[in-house]
């Protein structure tokens, strides 16, 4: 069994990949307009209800999402600033 290994590319990658996320989240009440994408009346009541109850569930994974990308970020400056202070720990050695 491997190791852990944590790199300050894989933390950046991973809090720049929570950010867009959290942008596509917040950008999608533009992909359903006013409902004339779907077409007839049937399919767009149904998509009505699936939205309606969508949002609630979209908000919450969105503020979740959010604060983990947070997170993400903090931990990845953190680390960024600790790999600095060791590097010049044993330059000054």
């Amino acid at each position: 069994m491997s190791d852990l290994v944590v790199t300050s590319i894989a933390l950046d990658d991973a809090e720049k990949q929570l950010a867009a996320i959290v942008d596509e989240f917040k950008g999608m009440d533009k992909l359903w307009g006013d409902g004339t994408l779907w077409g007839h009346d049937a399919v767009k009541s149904a998509m009505d209800d699936f939205i309606d109850s969508w949002w609630v569930k979209r908000e919450k994974l969105t503020t979740n999402l959010s604060d983990l990308q947070k997170k993400m970020k903090q931990a990845s400056e953190q680390w960024n600033n600790l790999e600095v202070e060791l590097a010049k720990s044993f330059d000054e050695q």
